[in-house]
């Protein structure tokens, strides 16, 4: 079952969904380098694997893979993982200290990582601010927003690397649909948000989205530091297919 699930048009949410053991023509999708980012290649490969979601009535094709939860979407990545290659996960990272530098061995099991399930996804959330978003408008202290879905990875994939603080400021203009009375963000009110008005809107996702906690915390052995990482599951899945 998902830790979310996928809406259909009535905003109904279907979680259990059936996929197939990946085969070689998969690892050719693993492998393509064409793909103009690793969130596209994830949507098509999601496309392929996805044999049916309960419930729901709708083709199975790459606008339901694009359209899923990037929560979701994380979690099927896990567990075709475990289904074609084991539970056991080995990286190599290196220590962030300056005076350090070292790299470090890391394993971790699949099976370990937290996953965080709802009970019922929903197409819009309220959030209430602390404080206004835009000055002088006191109702703009509220806002509606959606959960970001593989659709919002692929279009900020570009920016993910080069500014994440651009990254996130085209994420809220897409994913915000309400503030206070008004309609959603464009990408120029998104970027005149105060920062912690986005700290908050980055917290609330943080908080809420559905899916596995991808964050990993080990220990430098050389030095003795504690170093806490986000696992780039994106990244290691389609690497360890090539």
């Amino acid at each position: 079952m998902l830790p979310g699930g996928v809406l259909d048009a009535d905003g109904r949410g279907h979680d259990t969904v059936w996929v197939r053991e990946l085969t070689g023509r998969d690892e050719e999708v693993l492998a393509d380098r064409r793909f103009r980012s690793a969130a596209a290649q994830v949507t098509e490969l999601l496309a392929r694997v996805i044999v049916r979601v309960d419930g729901l009535d709708a083709p199975v094709d790459r606008e339901l893979a694009a359209a899923m939860l990037v929560g979701d979407r994380d979690y099927l990545l896990l567990r075709l993982r475990q289904i074609a290659l084991g539970d056991d996960v080995h990286q190599v990272v290196r220590c962030p200290s300056p005076a350090c530098g070292e790299k470090l061995d890391v394993e971790f099991s699949i099976a370990e990582l937290p996953i965080r399930r709802v009970d019922a996804v929903r197409a819009r959330y309220e959030l209430t601010l602390s404080r206004p978003a835009v000055s002088g408008d006191d109702l703009s202290g509220r806002i509606v927003l959606r959960l970001p879905t593989g659709t919002d990875q692929e279009a900020i994939a570009e920016l993910v690397a080069l500014n994440p603080a651009m990254a996130n400021t085209l994420l809220y203009s897409r994913i915000v649909l309400e503030v206070g009375r008004g309609r959603g963000l464009s990408e120029e009110a998104a970027q005149a948000l105060p920062l912690g008005v986005r700290h908050e809107l980055a917290a609330f996702l943080d908080e809420t989205a559905p899916g596995p906690d991808l964050r990993i915390a080990v220990q430098c052995p050389t030095c003795g530091v504690d170093v806490a990482y986000p696992f780039d599951l994106e990244s290691f899945f389609l690497t360890s297919g090539r």
